[in-house]
């Protein structure tokens, strides 16, 4: 069976390409913690750290959101990943924690422009050309994406031990800027509004307000959102922040990082592929509760390890169950929301989730600093216990 549908690839061409090509550059994610333990930062420092992202988020989403639907999604998404890349830039030079503090900050502004924006984009160009591929695509960009990692994290681990970890830096730096280079070409089905200041903020204004009450009145998107905020907690819990000390406790070496993000690239790329053969139309919601009761047991699981091959089993079965059940929730939540407002309520989602991550990050640093990595990933699985209560309840509200 051919992995792309008839003229899939012909439209969606550019977006998949730029996915691919991009994340093979972006291994940063796989040595954060590691690096920020080798300037002297514990993991409540670092946590505190990567909450300024958030923060930042918070404070700009929704009028950033807002914007792409009144200026376009094109110009948002490459004006937040043309900021993204400044900031990179720029890591590679400071070391002082009130320089990355700022520089985690202006990361936070660069990813509202993308926030949202960049599904909508997507999601447009493919009902502007009256196709049948959203959930393939958003099946599809996870594979490519999760293909690419596999590369990225063997890539990641030759240059970490050949320039050491700054690099990092700089080849995200690259990713990112290619990245722009490719959604330049990539057309966008989006009237502009002719530009006049007073009257683009009152309709930022206007769109943001009426992304939030869609947003609080729907009776899907509602628990939607409070259902992945519930799931950013549990996340944080069980994050980097927590993995990398557990496996460095088991004598995990340090270099080994990059083939650790390699082997989540793995099992990235296949789990969606899986989740596509179980989430039948219309069983959609019952697949989500399935997937995540299972992430759920996997993640209590881990106070059973007691050597480094176990825990890296375990650590990739979060993986799996969570990226499985991923494409199908993006398309259930793009599936209640007007083209109007997609960007405006896609990014009241990232804000909402962005207020939970600025207290999960150092809630879960502060845990793995007090009771151990080992338990505040244990934690994790009970926290989410909620989430698959919620998708439950969907089952009847969504009618």
């Amino acid at each position: 069976m051919a992995f792309f549908k008839k003229g899939e690839l012909a439209l969606l061409w550019p977006f998949y390409l730029e996915v691919f090509v991009t994340s093979l550059l972006l291994f940063a994610p796989a040595f954060y913690v590691i690096y920020f333990i080798g300037l002297g930062l514990s993991i409540f420092q670092i946590a505190l750290l990567m909450a300024v992202v958030p923060l930042t988020e918070i404070l700009f989403e929704i009028p950033t959101g807002a914007v792409a639907d009144v200026y376009g999604r094109k110009v948002s998404v490459i004006t937040g990943v043309l900021i993204m890349a400044a900031a990179f830039l720029s890591m590679f030079f400071v070391t002082n924690y009130l320089g990355m503090l700022l520089l985690f900050a202006l990361m936070g502004f660069g990813s509202t422009f993308m926030s949202g924006a960049e599904e909508a984009w997507v999601t447009e160009h493919i009902k502007n050309n009256k196709k049948d591929f959203l959930h393939s695509y958003f099946t599809k960009n996870h594979v490519l994406r999760n293909i690419s990692v596999v590369v990225s994290g063997l890539i990641g681990a030759f240059l970490v031990a050949r320039f050491g970890l700054s690099v990092i830096w700089i080849a995200g730096t690259a990713g990112l800027v290619i990245s722009a280079f490719l959604l330049a070409i990539i057309p966008e089905h989006f009237k502009r509004v002719k530009p006049h200041i007073a009257e683009s903020y009152k309709k930022v204004k206007t769109q943001a307000k009426s992304a939030l009450t869609y947003s609080r009145r729907h009776n899907v998107i509602y628990y939607f959102i409070i259902a992945g905020g519930i799931f950013v907690l549990a996340g944080y819990l069980n994050s980097h922040l927590s993995w990398i000390p557990l496996l460095q406790n088991f004598g995990f070496p340090d270099y080994a990082f990059g083939y650790m993000w390699s082997a989540m690239g793995v099992v990235g790329a296949f789990a969606p592929i899986i989740g596509s053969k179980f989430a039948k139309k219309g069983k959609e919601l019952r697949f989500m509760v399935i997937s995540t009761i299972l992430w759920i047991l996997v993640s209590l699981a881990v106070i059973f390890a007691r050597e480094v091959g176990v825990a890296f089993f375990i650590l990739l079965g979060t993986i799996l169950f969570y990226d499985m059940m991923r494409p199908t929730s993006r398309v259930l939540f793009h599936r209640f929301i007007p083209d109007r407002l997609r960007a405006s309520v896609g990014s009241v989602e990232a804000m909402f989730v962005s207020l939970i991550a600025i207290i999960a990050g150092p809630v879960a640093g502060l845990a793995v600093d007090i009771i151990g990595p080992q338990m505040t990933i244990f934690a994790s699985g009970i926290v989410a216990i909620p989430i698959a209560i919620i998708y439950y309840k969907i089952k009847d509200a969504k009618k």
